[in-house]
């Protein structure tokens, strides 16, 4: 099969599917490739892989383990290009960030930083997820502007500005870092429901429960239709992803993502194949998981 359009970009046998689905059942291994293109393709699959977990005690604990490996990857490469969400998981993660920076635990004047993601058309922008970034993050820790790199969500061609920030990542050697929450539909930045993963930065159309859901970030109803996000395939490309995820209302989503074969219907089973990802949750966010899950997990 050619021009194979499997998002598990990193397939070691990329447009060799015949080769790879007669090794997966001479050998019974694991396929190279998102597992419900695989099927189709006749691979017998082995039981659900479980991408690597720390289930934390509270909120608490899950924003300090998280602001952890963030500080490992500074310390690791002072000149990190990370990648930081908007949103009220992060939150505590950041408030923890400053005060490790105010103590001098660490130092971010090396690092540089890309959006994640951005809705779009908004008619006050004062609340969105830039205004975000500013006010919990670059702000206090005074981030250098020349450091960040933003979607111009102004810009007269936005196809062009993905590239822009596409390149930035790319001259910086990609990602080193980045860290994700979980939509309620299981997207991850605004990669939505049954959107292609193998693209870099991209404008989206948002799925009902993102326009939905998304209201909370705001003080009076808006309207949301579109975004732009980084693509899959920068989550795939970079070189650590953490998915944190926390509170009773990620619960039910939580357990699909786990029990769920690899899908673009469910862009958080990716996890399962991103072997340089760790999802880290709370006890609440991880209450549905069922024991045989859990028995298959690392919990500390």
């Amino acid at each position: 099969m050619n021009n194979c359009k499997c998002p598990n970009v990193l397939c070691r046998l990329r447009n060799k599917c015949d080769e790879c689905i007669s090794a997966n059942i001479n050998e019974r291994s694991i396929v190279n490739c998102m597992e419900d293109i695989a099927v189709s393709h006749g691979a017998k699959l082995k039981v659900n892989t479980i991408p690597d977990t720390i289930i934390c005690d509270d909120y608490e604990e899950m924003s300090r383990k998280t602001a952890e490996l963030i500080c490992q990857s500074i310390k690791n490469k002072p000149n990190s290009l990370l990648c930081l969400p908007s949103g009220n998981t992060a939150l505590r993660t950041f408030q923890i960030l400053k005060e490790l920076s105010d103590l001098r635990q660490i130092n971010f004047n090396r690092a540089y930083f890309v959006q994640l993601d951005e809705w779009l058309d908004l008619e006050d922008e004062s609340e969105n997820c830039t205004s975000f970034l500013y006010k919990n993050f670059f702000e206090p820790l005074k981030i250098d502007k020349s450091k960040i790199c933003l979607f111009d969500i102004h810009a007269s061609d936005m196809d062009q500005e993905c590239k822009k920030v596409d390149e930035f990542i790319f001259k910086h050697g990609g990602i080193d870092l980045i860290l994700l929450g979980l939509g309620m539909n299981g997207h991850l930045g605004l990669n939505e429901p049954g959107e292609p993963f193998d693209t870099y930065s991209k404008v989206v159309t948002l799925d009902s429960v993102t326009s939905n859901v998304g209201q909370k970030y705001f003080s009076k109803p808006v309207k949301l239709t579109r975004g732009v996000t980084l693509g899959m395939r920068h989550i795939f490309e970079s070189k650590k992803v953490i998915l944190q995820v926390g509170g009773k209302q990620k619960a039910d989503i939580v357990k699909k993502i786990y029990e769920t074969r690899p899908t673009i219907k469910l862009p958080g089973t990716v996890m399962q194949l991103i072997k340089h990802g760790i999802v880290i949750l709370d006890s609440d966010a991880a209450s549905k998981l069922s024991q045989d899950v859990r028995n298959k997990i690392y919990c500390k």
